[in-house]
C-alpha cells in the first residue's frame, strides 16, 4: 500500500475544523484502499496448511531428536578407549591404546535388570507392533558378566489392564492407538509392566529395537558372527545357515532370528538364537575397534537414533553403555526354560514350570543367578 492510498487531502483534514481530521472520512479512504489492493492478499487455505505442515515437521524433528539423543551418547561411550591414546608415539615406546576407564568406585555397584524388545514391522497406521523377542537381562553386582533370559512370546500372561493373553499381545496393546500410527514408547511401557507382574523383577532400563532398527545396526557395525549348534534353513528364503560360526550382515541376521518352523524346538530355539545373537551384537559395537573408527560410531548412532526406544530409570544412557562395555569382554550366560507338562494345550499359550521359574526370578531379585546357573546346569544353553 502506497502512501497516496492512505493520505488524507487538506480539505478532510480541515473537515472538522481546528479539531482535526474527521474520523470516519479516514476510515472511509483506508476501505477504498484496502479494496484497491484486495487481489495481491495471498488465499489463506494453502497459507494456513503451509504453516500447519510446518509445526508438524517441527513437532516431528523434536520428537527425533529426543530419540536420537539417547543414541548419541553412545558416540562418547565408543570413542572412550581413544582417550590417552597418543597421536604419534616414540619409535622406542610401543602404542598402547588406553583401557576403558574405571567403573565409579565410590561405592558397591548395584545389581542391575534390563528388558529388550524386539518387534516386528506392524501394519502401517492401523496396527500395532508385537514383541517377537522378550529378553531378560541380568548384570550382577561384580559386573563379571551378562546373564541371558528369553521368555516365550506365547506365554499366557496377565497383561495389566487387559485381561489374560500372550506375551507378545502386551506391546500391540500397548502401541495400538486406531487411526494413529503404532505407539512404540507405549507398547514397551505396557510389555515391562506385564513382565514384572509376572516376575517380580522391576527393570532399571527398557530397550525396544524394531527389526528394522536390528538390519541397519548389523550393517552398521559390519556384520555379527553368530555361532550356531546345528543347521537352520529358512523357512522364508531357503537360505541355509550351518552349523558353526559365520557372520551376518543385516539381512542375514534377520532372516534367521525370524526362524522356527523348521527347528526342532520350534520358538524355544529361535529365542536361544536370539540370545547367541544379542550377545555378539553388544560384543560388536563396544568393541574398541569402532571407537577408532568415525565412520562406523557415526552409522551405529544413526541406526539407533532412527529404530531405538530407550525408557531409563534414573540411569543416563552413558551410563548404560558403559555399564555394557564392562562385562561385553566375558561370555554370556544364557538361560533356557522348562515348561508346564500342560504347556501350549491351552489356547496355543504357553506356560512355565511354576517351581523352576519361581527359583529363578527369586535369583534375579537376590543377585544370585550365578549361584542359580550352578544348581541348574541343564538350563544352560552356552
Amino acid at each position: 500500500m502506497s502512501d497516496d492510498d492512505i493520505k488524507v487531502s487538506g480539505d478532510q483534514r480541515g473537515a472538522t475544523g481546528p479539531g482535526g481530521p474527521d474520523p470516519a472520512l479516514i476510515e472511509d479512504e483506508l476501505r477504498a484502499a484496502f479494496v484497491r489492493h484486495e487481489s495481491l492478499t495471498p488465499d489463506p487455505v494453502p497459507l494456513r496448511a503451509a504453516i500447519d505442515r510446518r509445526a508438524v515437521r517441527r513437532r516431528r524433528l523434536r520428537r527425533t531428536a529426543t530419540v536420537a539423543g539417547a543414541a548419541l551418547a553412545l558416540t562418547g561411550v565408543l570413542a572412550l578407549p581413544m582417550l590417552g591414546r597418543t597421536v604419534g608415539p616414540p619409535p622406542s615406546v610401543p602404542e598402547v591404546a588406553a583401557p576403558p576407564p574405571a567403573l565409579d568406585q565410590t561405592g558397591p555397584a548395584e545389581p542391575l535388570n534390563f528388558l529388550v524388545l524386539g518387534v516386528d514391522g506392524g501394519g502401517g497406521q492401523s496396527n500395532g507392533h508385537r514383541a517377537d523377542t522378550v529378553l531378560v537381562v541380568h548384570v550382577p553386582a561384580d559386573r563379571s558378566r551378562l546373564y541371558l533370559v528369553s521368555l516365550p512370546r506365547d506365554l499366557g500372561v496377565e497383561v495389566p489392564g487387559h485381561g489374560f493373553g500372550k506375551l507378545s499381545a502386551a506391546f500391540y496393546l500397548g502401541s495400538h492407538r486406531p487411526g494413529h500410527r503404532p505407539d512404540l514408547a507405549a507398547g514397551a511401557a505396557l510389555t515391562e509392566r506385564t513382565v514384572t507382574a509376572l516376575t517380580g523383577v522391576r527393570f532399571d532400563a527398557t530397550a525396544t529395537l524394531t527389526y528394522t532398527g536390528l538390519r541397519e545396526v548389523t550393517d552398521a557395525v559390519g556384520g555379527v558372527k553368530v555361532c550356531l549348534p546345528q543347521q537352520v534353513r529358512s523357512y522364508h528364503t531357503t537360505r541355509v545357515f550351518p552349523a558353526g560360526c559365520q557372520k551376518l550382515d543385516g539381512a542375514g541376521a534377520q532372516d534367521l532370528l525370524r526362524q522356527r518352523y523348521a527347528l526342532a524346538q520350534g520358538a524355544h530355539e529361535r529365542d536361544r538364537n536370539g540370545q547367541r545373537f544379542a550377545e555378539a551384537l553388544l560384543h560388536e559395537i563396544t568393541d574398541p575397534a569402532s571407537a577408532v573408527n568415525p565412520v562406523r560410531v557415526a552409522e551405529i548412532v544413526r541406526a539407533l537414533g532412527r529404530n531405538l526406544v530407550l525408557d531409563l530409570d534414573g540411569m543416563t544412557p552413558a551410563e548404560l553403555f558403559t555399564t555394557l562395555r564392562a562385562v561385553a569382554a566375558a561370555d554370556a550366560v544364557g538361560i533356557g526354560w522348562t515348561l508346564h507338562p500342560d504347556s501350549g494345550r491351552r489356547s496355543g499359550m504357553e506356560s512355565l514350570d511354576p517351581m523352576l521359574s519361581r527359583s529363578l526370578f527369586d535369583a534375579f531379585r537376590r543377585d544370585a543367578l550365578a549361584d542359580w546357573v550352578v544348581r541348574h546346569p541343564d538350563r544352560v544353553t552356552r
